[in-house]
Formats: C-alpha cells, structure tokens, sequence
C-alpha cells in the first residue's frame, strides 16, 4: 500500500513539473510574438500609383520615414487610384473611423469645415515660400486643432501640388481667351466663382470623368497642377497648358483621429516627425520638378501657353471674391495667414 501511495504522489509530481516546465517555455514565446507584430495603417489616395504622380509620392515619403523612425514597428500599408473612394468619401471615412488615413486636396477639406477654403483663394500666394509659411503657420495650426477636435480628422502635415493651371485644346494667353471656355473644375464654390470672374464656363464634374469628358469634347479645358497631366497622361488628349497660376494646390495627409488617440505618445510623435520630413521633401521635389515636367510635356507636344498673370489677378480682385469669402472664413484668419504668408 505504502508503495503504491509513493508511486502515485512521484507521478503527480512529475506531471505538475512537466506543466510548469511547458508553461515557462511558451509565456515568453507568445509575449515576443505580440511584441514583435508591427501596427499596419492604411493609407489611401485617388492618384496614380507611380513615383511621378504628387500624392503616391507624398505616400511613398511618408511610408518610408513611419518605417525608420518606428524600426519597422508601424508599417504603411499605400491604396492608391481611388480605391478607397473618392477624396471627399476618404475624408467622411476617417471620422467614421472605416477609413484610417488619406491625402487628399485641401479643397475637399472647406466641404467640412469652411476655414480651411483661405488656403484656396485665388492668388493669394506670390511664390512658394509664402504658401509654405502660411501652410505652417500658429493661425493654420489652430483649424487643424479644431479640425481634430470637432470633426474627427486631423491633419498631420500640408504637401503640395503646386500651382493650378488650365489644360486643354485652347491656348490661353490672355484674360480674354477665357471667355466662354467650358471648364472643368472641383465641386468648389471657390473654383466656379473664380472662373466666373474670369468669363469662363465653370463646369463642376467628378475627377474621374475628367479624362473622358476631354476625350468626348465635353469640356474645353480643366484645370490642375502639371506633375499630374503628365502622371495621367492627359497630353493624350489635351494640346495646351497655360500658365495661369490661378489657385495654389495644398495637399492635407490625415488620420482619422479615432486611431490617433489610440496610438501611444511615442507612436503618435513619429507620425507627426514622418509626416512634416515627408513633406518638406515633396513640396521640395515639386519645385525641382515643374520645368522639368513643363518640358516633358512639351515633348509628348503639348504647347505651354504663358500669359501674364497681373491681369487675371486684377480681374479677381474687382470681383470680390476676397470680401465674399471673409464672411465664411473669417476675416481675422484671412489676414493671420496672409501675415503669416508674408513674414
């Protein structure tokens, strides 16, 4: 009896050491399999997926400084071409939180709130260093704030698209070859009244049927920055680009601001540091880049068209756009950030 009582406390004893044994071995296992698995954020864009086409390239910036200064810990997953949907769905997805981040044009932004259309007015801006004071200036920095805070999407960094010219099969060297021409433009109140100003047809149409209204005559023209006629091949169908210069073209990166208070303070700072060297980088690369692209085009045999710009400017101005607008953007911000632009 004595015996098989022994044998029977050696067996329970060798049992509780074989589980404790297992249990030590895979506790640490499982830890550094969490540990070691990075947070992947999805980042989407309605351009062209290739290096010359100006939001991919602000994605590709930012992709690549998230993953050295996160040692590969977070990881941006790029969808590009408008799979995510089109810019404004992108942005109403972020404050739902189905959609984490996007780069979008800042027009889209006045759609949610109306501060943000003082970085569209036209002519504002006389060079880029201006439009880059004002894009990181304390007065912008305080819509973004707001921004996060009231619509759930926050704002990391402003990249660029340069400045905004008129694409078409008409040249346009003067403000009297404006008159009449069907435009394509941005459901923006701010584009249609400004080519209102300057006797055009203002159309409004989805980007995506821009390409093919152009193909079928629909419009005349349209108007973008250059680095994207020729990452979409529009030269295809387009014989002129003038030089118009009318809007300067602020790209926001978001993130829905849902995900970004999930993330730690230390996660949260290398989105932020990423996203201003990812644009620093871009807004430098568009710069470098026009004449460049310019003559590309002209080599696909497209003209570029340069008329002089005082006269659209001056056009502008007796129209008033500025006062109308100072009633929904608010004066006070119009002249911090055209102070801010002018340091």
């Amino acid at each position: 009896m004595k015996k098989t009582v022994a044998l029977i406390l050696c067996a329970l004893m060798c049992i509780g050491l074989f589980a404790a044994c297992g249990s030590s071995s895979s506790t640490p296992d499982s830890t550094d399999s969490s540990a070691a698995e990075p947070v992947v954020i999805q980042l989407g864009h309605a351009d062209a997926e290739n290096e010359e086409a100006i939001h991919h390239k602000m994605a590709l910036l930012f992709q690549k400084y998230v993953d050295e200064m996160s040692n590969g810990a977070i990881q941006i997953q790029i969808v590009g071409s408008g799979q995510l949907g089109g810019e404004r769905d992108m942005v109403e997805g972020m404050q739902l939180g189905t959609i984490e981040m996007a780069s979008t044009a800042n027009m889209v932004l006045s759609n949610f709130m109306p501060e943000f259309a003082v970085l569209d007015l036209p002519y504002v801006f006389s060079d880029y260093a201006s439009a880059y004071k004002a894009l990181d200036s304390e007065a912008m920095s305080e819509v973004i704030e707001r921004f996060a805070s009231e619509k759930g999407v926050r704002v990391l960094a402003f990249a660029q698209g340069g400045y905004r010219q008129v694409v078409g099969n008409t040249a346009v060297n003067s403000v009297e070859d404006m008159k009449g021409i069907k435009v394509r433009v941005p459901e923006s109140d701010i584009y249609i009244d400004t080519f209102n100003a300057l006797d055009a047809a203002p159309t409004p149409l989805a980007w995506a049927e821009t390409f093919t209204a152009m193909q079928q005559k629909t419009v005349d023209a349209f108007e973008i920055t250059p680095a994207v006629v020729l990452s979409n091949g529009f030269y295809e169908v387009c014989s002129d680009i003038s030089i118009t210069n009318h809007l300067f073209s602020p790209n926001p990166l978001m993130i829905a601001e849902s995900l970004y208070k999930s993330l730690t303070a230390e996660q949260q700072q290398v989105l932020n540091d990423a996203a201003k060297k990812a644009a620093d980088e871009q807004r430098a690369w568009i710069e470098a880049s026009i004449e460049e692209v310019l003559a590309a085009l002209e080599e696909k045999g497209m003209t570029v068209n340069h008329p002089d710009l005082s006269a659209f400017q001056a056009v502008v101005e007796e129209a008033g756009l500025y006062e109308k607008y100072s009633e929904t953007i608010g004066s006070e911000l119009i002249a911090a950030v055209m102070e801010a632009a002018a340091q």
